[in-house]
C-alpha cells in the first residue's frame, strides 16, 4: 500500500509545483512583446477626473495621500503626449476588467532639480531621490507575486512582468524615495497565459508515469 501513496503524493507535489507562480520580469520592451504577445491599452487622458481614471481594460486609482495628474508632457522621453504623474510618494493601484497573465510600462525617473526652460518636462521638481518600487499582483485578494525595481535615472526605461498564474490587481509603491517625480506612460497588458517551462511538464509527466506503473503492478 505504501508504494501506491508515495506515487500519488510523489504526482500531487509535482502538480502543486507546477500550478504554483512563476513571473518573469523584462527590461527590454522587445523581449517583453514577444514573449508575451501584450499591446497597449491606449493613451493616457489629458485630464483626470476625481481620484483616478479608466484606460482600456485598466482603472487607475489613487493610493493616499497620494494623487495623480496629467495633463502635461511631462517627460519628452515617454512617446505619449501626456504622461502620469503622481503628487506626494509616486504610489498608485491599477484594477483589470479580467484576467491578465502581462504586465509593462515606460518610466522615467529625471535627476536634474532645476526647469531647463519656462516649461518643465524632465525635471524631478524639488530634491531627487533615487527610487525604488515595488509592484504586487493580486488575484482577488490574493498575492500572485511582487517584485522590486530601481532604474536607471535619465533614460527611458521599461518594466515589464508575465505570470504563469493570472491577475487582475496591480499595485505599485514607492518604498523608497519621496515626492520628487517620476513619469509612467505606454501601458502594455497580455491576457495570453504563458505555457509552462518544458522541464516541469516533463517532471509531472514523470509523476503520472510512476502512478500507472504502479497501479498495474497492483492490479496483476
Amino acid at each position: 500500500m505504501k508504494r501506491p501513496l508515495a506515487a500519488v503524493a510523489l504526482c500531487a507535489g509535482l502538480l502543486s509545483a507546477a500550478a504554483d507562480a512563476a513571473i518573469m520580469t523584462f527590461t527590454n520592451r522587445a523581449a517583453f512583446l514577444a514573449a508575451t504577445g501584450a499591446s497597449s491599452i491606449g493613451a493616457i487622458p489629458a485630464t483626470i477626473a476625481g481620484s483616478g481614471f479608466t484606460l482600456g481594460p485598466l482603472t487607475f486609482t489613487n493610493h493616499a495621500p497620494s494623487t495623480m495628474t496629467s495633463g502635461v508632457n511631462w517627460s519628452t522621453l515617454i512617446s505619449e503626449p501626456f504622461d502620469l504623474a503622481v503628487s506626494n510618494v509616486e504610489s498608485f493601484n491599477i484594477a483589470a476588467s479580467g484576467p491578465l497573465f502581462a504586465f509593462g510600462f515606460d518610466f522615467h525617473e529625471p535627476t536634474l532639480s532645476t526647469p531647463p526652460g519656462p516649461s518643465f518636462p524632465d525635471t524631478c521638481n524639488t530634491a531627487c531621490v533615487d527610487s525604488t518600487f515595488r509592484i504586487t499582483l493580486f488575484n482577488g485578494a490574493i498575492v500572485v507575486d511582487s517584485f522590486d525595481f530601481n532604474a536607471d535615472d535619465d533614460v527611458l526605461a521599461f518594466i515589464g512582468v508575465s505570470s504563469t498564474l493570472s491577475f487582475d490587481r496591480i499595485e505599485i509603491r514607492e518604498i523608497v524615495g519621496t515626492s520628487d517625480n517620476e513619469f509612467f506612460g505606454n501601458f502594455l497588458v497580455g491576457r495570453v497565459q504563458l505555457v509552462p517551462e518544458p522541464a516541469t511538464l516533463a517532471l509531472v509527466g514523470v509523476g503520472l508515469l510512476g502512478l500507472a506503473a504502479t497501479r498495474r503492478r497492483r492490479l496483476r
